[in-house]
């Protein structure tokens, strides 16, 4: 059984998956698995977990790190039975798990899309999964579920329906995987708000705008007095994300702040709308880097994806290794300067306890791969600072 789980597991990940191992009899994940919501485990990892003495199941961790997987859980096979009946050839289609109790309808959702759609169920910012009265929506930050051939602690196996092929992009709503109901006010509410956008469109001119530059707008608005200047770099950082707008003219950018400063006028008070702009103006070019894009996260993608340091082939533990890589990555973001880490951040990003970060960056330090340049303190809320000796 142990083979069949870790080639299982293998395959998921050399599809773009990233996979937990689980401890099914208490449906909980085997080890601390926020780290992976951000990068998929090493395959060398996954050795470890789905070896000769595992017992493990496996769980697949939804969103993005996954290339955008959802999953329609069915905990109702009457459900699911009317699903189908109304949507037979994705029924057919679109690759099913059978539970224990139902079934799991697998696709993918674009980014904007599944923010969209978490929205409009009120949860546009929380993470894990949205809980119907006949199952679950699994999408974006914070979901995991159970994939074959893993046993249910009834002792039914998970298997798959229908072949997992192909994983389309599908448009939740319209595919029937969820049903938002409509609400009077609030599509009064929606049509005010496409009221607004329009105004926005100075002189008639075809500037974009669509649901993920309005999400980039509304999560950026300050939450109270005094800090509006903030959010307004808060704004630039969050727009110099989008694609589309990475390398606007700042000009182009103004009907976005007017919308912004419009939204953000209850809680600034009678700010004139030129104030919130010129911060705007003076913010944009110095925005380094987008949000999500920052050096800790191109740092972890870079270690995601390019070769380990020959100083990691020294160290047994996968986790200690990846750290090696990391503070590489770290310092190639820093240039010439040394980088912040700190053991808690090591914590959140390896999943290992910060005790054992603090040991780990201890021997790096006394091995000669790092250079402790300042030891931080709780006082000065500083992280330590290190220069990556080691080779590239």
């Amino acid at each position: 059984m142990s083979d069949l789980m870790l080639n299982a597991a293998l395959g998921y990940r050399r599809r773009g998956w990233s996979v937990i191992p689980m401890h099914l009899a208490k449906k909980k994940p085997a080890i601390r698995w926020k780290p992976f919501q951000s990068f998929c485990p090493a395959e060398t990892t996954i050795d470890q977990w789905f070896g000769s003495e595992s017992s493990y199941g496996i769980a697949v961790i939804f969103g993005e790190v996954s290339g955008g997987l959802v999953s329609r859980d069915f905990d109702e096979m009457a459900a699911y039975e009317s699903w189908k009946s109304n949507h037979p050839e994705l029924a057919a289609s679109l690759p099913t798990v059978a539970t224990a109790r139902g079934r799991h309808v697998y696709c993918r959702g674009r980014k904007d899309h599944v923010h969209e759609i978490r929205s409009k169920l009120g949860k546009p910012d929380g993470v894990g999964a949205i809980t119907f009265t006949d199952g679950e929506l699994r999408a974006g930050v914070g979901c995991y579920s159970v994939v074959p051939p893993s046993q249910h602690p009834s002792g039914a196996t998970y298997r798959w329906v229908n072949p997992p092929d192909e994983f389309p992009f599908v448009n939740l709503e319209e595919s029937g995987l969820i049903v938002i109901a409509n609400d009077t006010e609030e599509d009064r509410g929606q049509q005010r708000t496409t009221e607004d956008m329009e105004r926005g469109r100075k002189g008639g001119n075809k500037i974009p705008w669509n649901s993920e530059i309005e999400a980039a707008i509304l999560e950026t608005l300050p939450t109270k007095k005094g800090t509006r200047n903030k959010a307004v770099f808060s704004l630039a950082r969050t727009l110099k994300a989008i694609p589309s707008l990475t390398d606007a003219p700042v000009n182009v950018l103004r009907p976005y702040v007017e919308y912004w400063h419009q939204k953000a006028l209850p809680v600034i008070g009678t700010k004139e709308f030129e104030e919130s702009w010129i911060d705007f103006l003076k913010g944009w070019p110095k925005v380094k880097f987008s949000k999500g894009c920052g050096p800790m996260a191109l740092a972890l993608e870079r270690t995601r994806t390019t070769k380990l340091p020959g100083e990691a082939d020294r160290y047994g533990p996968e986790s200690l290794r990846l750290l090696v890589s990391l503070c590489r990555e770290l310092q190639r973001a820093s240039g010439e300067f040394p980088f912040f880490l700190s053991c808690r951040k090591v914590e959140s990003l390896l999943g290992v306890c910060f005790k054992t970060a603090n040991r780990w960056l201890f021997l790096l330090v006394t091995e000669g791969v790092l250079e402790l340049v300042s030891r931080g303190s709780m006082s000065t809320r500083k992280a330590s600072r290190y220069r990556y000796t080691g080779s590239w």
